[in-house]
């Protein structure tokens, strides 16, 4: 995942959330940029829920855990680094619930 300024760019493998303008979108990753406090990103990891959520805040993206600046971002350290690396058709997707 690549941050910069007021964008960022993520996989479309990856299972997220996110308020924000998309300034570009290709077959394999998609860039928003960050307009105001409502921007946001939300990274789910499907063992753990949200796994992270970044927010746009003073012009720069922030992590909402620790209320720091975000520059680029590690998906591994999410455990998501083999995931967001797969094709799209060997993606799961989270459980779904038991009947």
């Amino acid at each position: 995942m690549k941050i910069a300024e007021k964008k960022v760019t993520f996989p479309k493998s990856l299972s997220v959330k996110y308020a924000g303008k998309i300034v570009e979108e290709t077959d394999t990753h998609i860039t928003i940029e960050g307009e105001d406090e409502e921007s946001y990103l939300k990274i789910f990891n499907p063992f753990r829920g949200v796994a992270k959520l970044l927010m746009f805040e003073n012009d720069q993206w922030v992590d909402a855990e620790t209320s720091s600046a975000v520059s680029n971002f590690d998906l591994s350290s999410l455990g998501l680094g083999d995931l967001s690396s797969l094709p799209d058709g060997d993606q799961t997707d989270a459980p779904e619930s038991k009947k």
